[in-house]
């Protein structure tokens, strides 16, 4: 099992040096560490409730020599796995999941430098140096907490000090932030925006013990509520806080308690994946309600009608519609399909992501950015003779969290496959005295073909 416990950290820090960086505090914040008094109280009772968004995926990013964009489900199953160009010390989202930020790390004093990446390929896509003093922090300005706030500046902790700052992503001016960690705790990385407004925040004495846990309220009071396993960085879905451990556990909060206390908070681990995660966010870590939004449509040429031995080309399009980076995976039961027709061999192609077909079913699954297309084609060849029940019928369904159909029939196709005789018949005219020709009748499904002509094989006639 993979476990880097802040590898470069281990690599640059001497235990004097840490001794020496635990021992450093940055400028007094506003308000320090209460006893969940008065203050508190008045912050929790000032704090107003949200609704509660529906799910979204979490991302995390791993470092060393194993330096990977994952995004995870609620599950903990991984949604898509791609490499990254460095280590980054906490990766976050813009308020509205369009920008994917990240911030080198260690860094060195005087030069580190926010990111920006494609979720979708792991790329860097511009920089930003930091400046102001976040950017001063000595040794290294170690940024290891990184987060989006509602209006769009980005909190940041350091390892190298327990004061807490703002980033202006546009400009990479660093700011402090009203708040620090108390004497004698750093930023262990991330924070989080809660529904009811108090922004949570993970510390760290040293490299080994708990995590204590943080509500900073709207007041700019800081109280400890508890302690965690050892976490590196946190994301919130659907209201919910999945701490990113460092032993690779992705654990879930199940309890954010609002008064003051040093006690472990009870947490259930949703997947021990064994990596060694650095950071971690989501679309929601800013408190906004954004979530994964794509569509699918399929089509099929011909589109309502084939004849045996026909061929079949269907098309199925994904798009994503929202403003994040979302999975836009689907699955198209073939088995109404394949009881009349064959799977045609390597005909199943994809843009972007994969493609499968096991069984009777044929599966997509891929990461897109914002606006983003995906093409899934294949193609089957009407049985000679059909034996089936004559009817071609299949639907895709979306499979991830925010997919919806482009239309109310557009996720389905029903194909007709005619006899031999019918087609005879109205090539020869019929005894209603009917000229011979193509005969128009509506499709029974949702099929959007360019063409009602069956695609005939080359080497058939009469």
């Amino acid at each position: 099992m993979a476990n880097y416990r802040q590898p470069v950290l281990r690599r640059v820090l001497t235990s004097a040096a840490i001794g020496l960086v635990l021992a450093v505090t940055g400028p007094a914040g506003f308000a320090q560490a209460d006893g969940g008094g008065a203050a508190a109280s008045t912050g929790a009772a000032a704090a107003k409730a949200r609704a509660v968004c529906p799910p979204t995926p979490l991302w995390a990013n791993t470092g060393g020599n194993d330096r990977r964009l994952l995004q995870f489900d609620t599950t903990g199953a991984t949604l898509s796995d791609v490499p990254l160009a460095r280590d980054y010390g906490d990766i976050a989202f813009s308020p509205n999941g369009s920008v994917l930020y990240g911030v080198d790390f260690p860094g060195s004093a005087g030069s580190t430098t926010l990111y920006t990446i494609d979720p979708v390929t792991g790329a860097e896509t511009g920089s930003t140096p930091i400046s102001g003093p976040l950017a001063a922090v000595t040794p290294q300005p170690a940024v290891n907490g990184l987060t989006a706030r509602a209006d769009g500046t980005l909190l940041a902790g350091s390892f190298g000090t327990s004061q807490i700052f703002l980033i202006d992503p546009a400009t990479g001016v660093s700011t402090p932030f009203p708040v620090s960690f108390p004497t004698g705790v750093v930023s262990a990385g991330d924070f989080i925006t809660l529904d009811d407004g108090d922004v949570l925040a993970f510390g760290t004495p040293d490299t080994t013990s708990p995590s204590p846990v943080f509500r900073i309220r709207p007041d700019n009071t800081i109280v400890q509520i508890g302690t965690v396993p050892q976490t590196f960085g946190a994301a919130k879905s659907a209201g919910q806080v999945y701490a990113f451990a460092s032993n690779g556990d992705i654990n879930l909060l199940t309890s954010l308690p609002t008064t003051a206390s040093t006690a472990p908070l009870p947490v259930t681990t949703v997947e021990a994946t064994g990596r060694g995660f650095y950071r971690a966010t989501s679309a929601q870590d800013s408190g906004s309600c954004v979530v994964p939004a794509y569509t699918i449509a399929k089509s099929a040429r011909p589109a309502h009608r084939a004849e045996e031995g026909d061929t079949v080309t269907y098309r199925v399009t994904v798009r994503n519609t929202g403003t994040t980076a979302a999975n836009g995976d689907f699955s198209d039961d073939l088995s109404d399909v394949l009881d009349d027709a064959t799977l045609v061999p390597d005909s199943v192609t994809a843009t972007t992501g994969s493609a499968t077909v096991t069984g009777n079913t044929l599966t997509w699954t891929g990461t897109l950015a914002p606006g983003a297309t995906a093409t899934v084609t294949y193609q089957v060849r009407v049985n000679d003779p059909d034996t089936g029940d004559r009817r071609l019928v299949n639907v895709a369904v979306p499979t991830a969290p925010g997919g919806t159909c482009a239309t109310s029939r557009s996720c389905s196709v029903t194909i007709e496959v005619r006899r031999e005789e019918d087609c005879d018949e109205h090539e020869h005219g019929d005894d209603h005295g009917h000229k011979p020709g193509k005969e128009h009748r509506p499709g029974h499904g949702g099929g959007h073909g360019h063409d009602d002509q069956p695609t005939r094989p080359a080497a058939r006639g009469r």
